[in-house]
């Protein structure tokens, strides 16, 4: 009855670090137009008191598999 989900966190990729957005968004739509339609392309603000940005894009073909294993305790 139950479903067990596995949540995978978004590794993003950096593009680049601008001083102004419009350069930051000049790179966006650069990404936006090169890439396939499954990316995904975000402006952060960055550095200190966040005055520059910083593009960064994610695309599933990113994701890779985790194999976990579970540690056995051995008790003696």
């Amino acid at each position: 009855m139950s479903e067990q989900t596995t949540k995978q966190n978004k590794i993003w990729k950096r593009a680049g670090l601008f001083d102004t957005y419009e350069a930051a968004l000049f790179k966006k739509n650069e990404i936006i137009s090169e890439f396939p339609e499954d990316m995904l392309v975000k402006i952060k603000r960055y550095g200190q008191n966040y005055t520059r940005f910083q593009v960064k894009y994610w695309h599933p073909d990113f994701v890779q598999p985790t194999n976990k294993k579970k540690k056995e305790n051995k008790k003696k």
